[in-house]
C-alpha cells in the first residue's frame, strides 16, 4: 500500500470513528432525562445544540469536504429525528432546538472548510 492509499484509508478510519462516536455522544446527551440535566441560564441549550451538530459535521467537512451537502443534510434529520422522539424519553420536542442544529451544521461546514483550506491545501 503506498503512502497516498494508506493516507485515505487512515482519514477514512478516523473520519468514520469521530462521527459516529460523536453522533451516539449527542443521542445519549439529548435523550437523557430532563431531570438528570444540569440547568443553565435560559437558552444556553440552544449554544449546546449548535457546538453538538457544530462538532458533529466538522470531522466530515475537514476530512470528507465533497459529502459536506450529503452529510450535512443527514445530520439534520438526525436532529429532527432526536426532537420527535424526545417525547418518548420524558423531554420535550422543540423547534428551536432543531434550529440550534441546523445552524451548528452551517458552522461546522464553514469551520471544517476553513481549517482543510489553512492546514491542508497550502
Amino acid at each position: 500500500m503506498n503512502t497516498i492509499t494508506a493516507t485515505v484509508a487512515h482519514n477514512r478510519t478516523v473520519w468514520l470513528l469521530l462521527s459516529f462516536g460523536l453522533a451516539v455522544t449527542i443521542a445519549a446527551l439529548t435523550l437523557m432525562p430532563q431531570a438528570s440535566m444540569p440547568v443553565g441560564p435560559q437558552g444556553v441549550d440552544k449554544l449546546y445544540h449548535m457546538a453538538a451538530f457544530a462538532t458533529l459535521i466538522f470531522p466530515t467537512a475537514l476530512l470528507r469536504p465533497k459529502w459536506c451537502l450529503r452529510f450535512g443534510c443527514l445530520a439534520i434529520l438526525y436532529g429532527g429525528l432526536i426532537e420527535a422522539i424526545q417525547p418518548i424519553f420524558g423531554r420535550s420536542a422543540d423547534m428551536s432546538d432543531f434550529w440550534a442544529d441546523g445552524l451548528g451544521v452551517a458552522m461546522g461546514i464553514f469551520l471544517g472548510l476553513a481549517a482543510r483550506r489553512i492546514f491542508f491545501e497550502r
